[in-house]
Formats: structure tokens, sequence, C-alpha cells
């Protein structure tokens, strides 16, 4: 089994809280996670909703089903009996002793104005992502986050950041990219059976996960919106194209925006907001989830495709965001992910905000850096007025460059983990 960066994160939880909530799509590995810290530092016992006998246990009589079910326990898929919720937080109101709950949901479960009252101030919350680079290749969870705050400037990164890259990274992030980080399909050796597994998925999570959680009364249609989003992916959410296009009222597109959001098959990244005296753009950009399927959906099962669509670039971008999403729920959920556009001039894809610093990032897919590929970086620096401590420019080059005193080039490789660690 790969050990998940999380696993640390999550002991560290359970001697603290007395509930600790995991969430994430279906099928990253929570149940798998759960069961493994359960039967190492914090032994418990297991349960999971999807037995039809423990959820309709839980279903008919929460309370008495908590009652009677001593801890330390794990409840898997708790989003099927929302109201355990309400029972849990009565027991653990009576004891606060920490690690007593742990448990996991496959919808944002903090969403829902029911739950959050109930467990406020009472669990800590963790979301699981799909498989990160560094977790596929068995690597110890990146240092990146804290060493972009801590160093005075870019020269001071550049002995940490020092190893060459292996010519071979270009095509193992392509291929990182194509499959994915589900557990599943990224460890599969077969293509054909990959795209199985990514059908099979899109159908019954339409067919289970959203019917649990809501009605949608034109199937066709949500999947139509799957498939476009998969398409614009990386770009400026335009909610009234996308309700021409899909021929849905502007209140259905938005509830199955919401839908989608709630069982992390996409996110929003909300531009960054500062007193600078220009006017920015307010519009979010949309990702899905996880770039395996955004390929799928896109029909783009090699690079090859991927390049004569025109979206070599875009799938980058949504990588990348993964994960940065990723490495900060592992690492560091304090840290804030935004992007950055100004009416007038370069946007820069993403800051990571620390508190009053910030730390922008620009991703290219090209090995030869030019003045153009930075001038949204230093307009940043310019009108942020000395928030940004650091501009780095992600690429797939074999090294670390320092083209400034603030601003690097970085490796993605070295950037996520995997080389000079």
């Amino acid at each position: 089994m790969i050990r998940r960066h999380l696993h640390a994160g999550i002991l560290g939880s359970l001697r603290h809280f007395p509930v600790v909530l995991v969430t994430g799509a279906r099928q990253v590995g929570k149940s798998t996670l759960a069961q493994a810290v359960a039967q190492g530092d914090w032994p418990a016992r297991y349960l999971t909703l999807d037995d039809r006998a423990v959820l309709d246990a839980a279903l008919k009589d929460p309370d008495g089903f908590i009652a009677g079910t001593p801890t330390p326990l794990v409840l898997d898929e708790v989003q099927r009996a929302p109201d355990l919720l309400r029972a849990i937080k009565l027991t653990v109101d009576r004891n606060r002793k920490p690690g007593q709950y742990l448990l996991t949901g496959s919808a944002n479960l903090m969403t829902l104005r029911t739950v959050s009252e109930s467990l406020a101030g009472r669990l800590a919350l963790h979301e699981l992502h799909p498989f990160s680079w560094s977790e596929l290749a068995r690597a110890k969870p990146p240092t990146t986050l804290r060493d972009i705050f801590e160093a005075k400037d870019a020269r001071a990164l550049l002995s940490r950041w020092s190893a060459k890259v292996s010519p071979r990274r270009r095509r193992e992030i392509e291929h990182l990219i194509l499959t994915g980080g589900f557990p599943t399909p990224a460890l599969l050796k077969s293509a054909g059976a990959r795209q199985e597994w990514f059908a099979a998925y899109r159908q019954t999570y339409i067919e289970r996960d959203l019917r649990d959680l809501a009605t949608v009364e034109h199937l066709p249609d949500f999947n139509r919106l799957l498939a476009l989003l998969a398409l614009r992916t990386g770009q400026l959410l335009n909610y009234s194209d996308l309700s021409r296009d899909l021929g849905l009222p502007l209140t259905t597109l938005r509830r199955y925006m919401s839908l989608l959001e709630l069982t992390y098959q996409m996110f929003l990244l909300r531009p960054y907001f500062a007193n600078v005296g220009k006017r920015l753009v307010k519009t979010p950009k949309v990702y899905l989830g996880d770039t395996g399927m955004a390929c799928h959906l896109a029909v783009a099962d090699t690079w090859m495709v991927l390049e004569r669509q025109g979206r070599a670039g875009a799938v980058v971008e949504t990588w990348v965001a993964a994960e940065l999403r990723k490495l900060i729920a592992a690492t560091d959920p304090r840290l804030q992910l935004w992007y950055w556009r100004p009416h007038a001039g370069r946007e820069v894809d993403f800051l990571i905000e620390r508190g009053d610093a910030l730390v922008a990032v620009e991703v290219k897919w090209t090995q030869r850096i030019t003045e153009r590929d930075t001038a949204g970086l230093r307009q940043c620096a310019q009108d942020l007025k000395g928030a940004v401590r650091l501009g780095l420019l992600l690429y797939p080059g074999s090294e670390t460059v320092a083209l400034d005193r603030h601003t690097l080039a970085v490796p993605f490789s070295t950037f996520f983990g995997i080389e000079g660690r």
C-alpha cells in the first residue's frame, strides 16, 4: 500500500480532537487510509455505511447506534446517514476525550449547514485528494511550501533545489496527467482498462453519489456538463456561455455546478483581491479535480491528442492546480490558493497566501524561458507592492535558475518533491 501524506496529520488530529473527518471524492482512498490508521497507532473498530445492515441501523436509530457502539470507531461513508453527526455531537459534548471518532465522507459535509453547526469546534477536518506525484513516487512529503515562505530571497533556495532533473521527467509528467491520481487507474498498466474504469466511475458517480445528495432531473445534460467542463478546465467560468451551450436554465446550471463542487469533481479558484488601485477580474476559474478524468471526458487518451486539441497548456495548469491543492492539504492547510489577473495586463496562474505574504506561481510547458514568460510575475510583484516575496516559474526544464533576486525558474519535479530531497 502507498502511504498517504495525510496519514501523519490525521494521527496528530486524533491526539487533540474527539472527532476527525476525512472528506474527498469517491475512490480516492479514504476507506483504505482510515483502515490503515485504525490498524496502526490508533487501534479502532471499523464500520462502513456501505454495509446495508450498518446503514439501516444508523438510519433507524442514530442515537442508539452511537450509544451502543464503543469507541474508538471508524465510520466510513458517513454522508449516507447525516443524522449520525448530531448523535455524535451529543456523545462528544458529554465526553470531550480526543480520538473517539474517525469519519469519512464522499461529499463535502462541512458545507451543509446542519452538519457544520453540529460539529463546529468539535472536529478536525482533512481533505484527501487523489494521489500526488510524490506519493506515487513514494517520496517523503515535500517541504516546498515551508521553504518558499522561509527563504529570504530566490538565491537562498538554490542550494536546496540544486539537483539536476532527468530529461525523462517530461514524459513522466505527461503520463501522470493522462492517468490522473485516482489510485486504481493510476496503478493500472493497461490504458484500455484505465478508460473502462473512468467510464464506470462516471456512471456510478451519477447513479449513486448524486442521488444520495439531490435530485438530478436531466442526467444527459449533467453528463454533457461534465464533458464541457473537461474541455474548459483552466478557463474563466462563464455561466451564461455554459447555460447557452447546454440549453440549461441558469438556476439549474448553478445547482449542478454546486453538486460537482460538493462531491469534489471540480473546484473553483477565486481571484485574489487587494487594494492596488486596479479593477481585478472577479470571475473564478474552473478546474476538474483530476486530469485523468478530464482527459477521459475530452476523449484524449494520448498526449498527441491533447496537443492537436490545443489543450496541453490548460491541462498542465489543471494538473499543477490539483498538485498544489494536494500539497496544501497534506502539509499546511492554513495556506490559501488564488489566481491573479488585472483587466489590463498579464495574469499569474496562482498566488499562494500565508498571512500577509504571497508567493506568485506561473506555469509554462516550455523549456526555454523568455522575458515574456516572467512579465506577469514582475507586474504582479509591482502591483501588490511588496506583498509578493517570491515569484516562481514552474517549467519542465533540467535545473533551478535564479532569474533575479526574487524570481526563480524551477523544474516541476523539484518543486513537487521528486528531485533532491
